[in-house]
This record gives structure tokens, C-alpha cells and sequence, in this order.
């Protein structure tokens, strides 16, 4: 009977005494355990602290480069005002470095090469350069120091094989222009045909917010939207990551009033520009009612007239008689606080 009740209730069974020495076993090893594992949580916090432990801060981002980079024509410098219209833009954000870099007549490609989006090669006679003497370029992908409209000397300072040094381009109506290069110290490096030169300015500025205002002397051109649009995206994809760019519209010439073959180019162009860099574009539409008033300025008849042909009232423009193109400093003071309102909306 004994036998019988020990067998039944399993009391006596070999593997109930195995199960409960394993339970025991177990049950010993999981407090053993938890006893190490409060003792060592100090140790462990230490070795592996929390993100959120008092005192302890996450490391903080680098400080981004604050520099204001103005790339464009004749507009971009200021032609018929005083001043370049980024330095209206720097007077009205404090702590902004201000770089402004424009040539006169200039198509939007030679602009993308002096900002950098597009390479520039040449070749040098001798192929190599002579102490400190300044050596004939024989051939250059783009004369991106030219213009027609003046024979004002332009240089700008690079490398090329390694060597620092200077492009220098000159010109007089009797001779034409040429291009010469020059080391900053001795130096007989050869300089292999079609050797790129590469733009101080573009390599220093590859980090700052750069507003860009390509395009007013394209206009006329059959594939002016193709060039302005190529030259864009290259000096876009050029600048550093992430980037912070504008886009500014091209300017109608006083005479491109609405019904004119440009007016239809330039506003074609603009929608085009519109549609693609969305957020980024600044329009060059005609002032506003309350931008006017914003400036102080109180538009006449005359004015009134060319705001209803779609223009910028000739009261914002340069000498009427002489210059159809440009603005006077009311004027650029539109598009500086059309840019300053776009820099603060994208926190740029």
C-alpha cells in the first residue's frame, strides 16, 4: 500500500528528485546572476553609459560655413547701382561673410566655371612653366575671364600641376585679348596639354549658401534655356553637400515688355527655372505693390505703365536713356530682400 501511494503521487520517483535538484540548480544560478548583474551596474554604466545619463551630452554638429556667395554677370556686381546687391543682402543678415564675384557680358557658362560646376583646361607654350615669367596660354576651353564689353584686365588664382598660381587675361581693341599664366614662385613644372586649372575661389566656396544669377546675357540665344539650365545643374552638383543654393530668375531688359519675342523667351526660361528649384528660385516678377512700400518708393505713371507690361518700373532702373538692362540701387534693393526672405525661410 505504501509502495502503491509513493508510486501515484511520484514522492519517491527517481526523476521528481531530478527535476527538483534541476529546479534548484537553476533557481540558484538566476539569483547568482542577478546579485553579479546588480553589483557590476555601476561598472557596466560606466564602460557602456547611457545617452541619456545626467552630465553626459551628445557632441555637437560642426559649425557650417556662414559665407554669403554671390555668382552672376554685370547684375550680380551691381551695374548701375553703387554696390554689388549682396552687399544690400550682408547689411541686412549680420555675421555673413559676403563674396561677390561677376563679370560684365558674361554667358552662364563661363559664370559655372568661375564658380567651379564646370572644369577649365589649357595649354601653355613650351608646355612648361619659365621661373617666374608669365607664359602664353595657347588654348583654352573657355575664355572665362572675357567679355565684350570692355578691355578690363581680369586674373584669378588656381592650381595647376600642383603649382600655385595666376590667369591673367588681357585685352585692347588693337590686338585683341590674350591669356597668360604665371607661378607664384620659380618653378619649370611641364604643364601637360589640356591641364585643369583649378579656381581658388571655387574650391573656398564649395561650403557656403551661394546664390546664383545666371543667364540675362543668353537671352536671343536659340538654346539659351539648355545653356542656362546645364550651367546650373553643374555648379548645383559642385557645391558641398548638403547644399544650400538659390536660383535667381532671369532679369527682363526694359524694352522686353510683354508681347515682345524675349518677354516670351525669358518668361519660358523663368517657368522652367520656377519648376525645377522649386523652394530655391527667386523670381525676378515685377515688384510688388508692398514691396514698393517697403523700400519707400512711390511709383509715377510712367512706372504704372511698365508694371502693367509685366517689367520692373523704369524708376528702379539705371539711366533710361543708356541702359536697358541694369538697376539702380532702389532696384536691387527688391531682389536683395527677395533673396534675404528666401535665405531665412530655408534657414539658410
Amino acid at each position: 500500500m505504501n509502495q502503491e501511494n509513493q508510486t501515484k503521487s511520484g514522492a519517491g520517483s527517481p526523476d521528481n528528485l531530478l527535476t527538483r535538484r534541476r529546479f534548484f540548480l537553476h533557481s540558484g544560478a538566476a539569483i547568482l546572476a542577478t546579485n553579479m548583474l546588480t553589483s557590476c551596474s555601476g561598472v557596466l554604466d560606466d564602460l557602456l553609459p547611457k545617452k541619456d545619463k545626467p552630465g553626459l551630452e551628445e557632441p555637437e554638429p560642426p559649425l557650417r560655413d556662414k559665407t554669403l556667395a554671390f555668382f552672376g554677370d554685370s547684375l550680380t556686381i551691381g551695374t548701375g547701382g553703387t554696390r554689388p546687391y549682396g552687399a544690400l543682402v550682408g547689411a541686412a543678415l549680420s555675421g555673413r561673410t559676403v563674396f561677390s564675384d561677376g563679370i560684365v557680358g558674361q554667358i552662364a557658362q563661363s559664370i559655372s566655371i568661375r564658380q567651379g560646376g564646370t572644369p577649365v583646361t589649357i595649354t601653355v607654350e613650351g608646355g612648361k612653366f619659365d621661373g617666374t615669367n608669365a607664359v602664353k596660354i595657347t588654348k583654352l576651353s573657355n575664355e572665362f575671364l572675357s567679355t565684350p564689353i570692355n578691355d578690363n584686365t581680369y586674373s584669378r588664382t588656381g592650381t595647376i600641376a600642383d603649382i600655385k598660381c595666376t590667369i591673367t587675361r588681357t585685352a585692347n581693341s588693337a590686338s585683341g585679348e590674350s591669356y597668360t599664366i604665371t607661378p607664384e614662385s620659380t618653378s619649370t613644372t611641364e604643364i601637360p596639354a589640356d591641364s585643369v586649372f583649378i579656381l581658388d575661389d571655387a574650391v573656398h566656396l564649395k561650403t557656403a549658401t551661394q546664390i546664383l544669377w545666371y543667364g540675362r546675357n543668353d537671352v536671343g540665344d536659340a538654346s539659351a534655356e539648355e545653356k542656362i539650365l546645364t550651367a546650373l545643374e553643374s555648379s548645383i552638383a559642385y557645391i558641398t553637400d548638403p547644399k544650400r543654393y538659390l536660383v535667381l530668375g532671369v532679369l527682363l531688359a526694359s524694352p522686353d515688355i510683354r508681347g515682345t519675342v524675349k518677354y516670351g523667351q525669358v518668361t519660358e526660361i523663368n517657368d522652367t527655372l520656377a519648376a525645377r528649384y522649386g523652394k530655391s528660385f527667386v523670381p525676378m516678377t515685377p515688384p510688388t505693390a508692398a514691396e514698393l512700400e517697403a523700400i519707400g518708393y512711390t511709383p509715377t505713371s510712367e512706372d504704372n505703365t511698365d508694371l502693367e507690361n509685366m517689367n520692373f518700373p523704369r524708376g528702379l532702373r539705371a539711366n533710361e536713356s543708356t541702359d536697358k538692362i541694369h538697376l539702380n540701387d532702389k532696384g536691387y534693393q527688391i531682389v536683395a530682400n527677395r533673396v534675404v526672405t528666401k535665405l531665412k525661410e530655408l534657414k539658410y
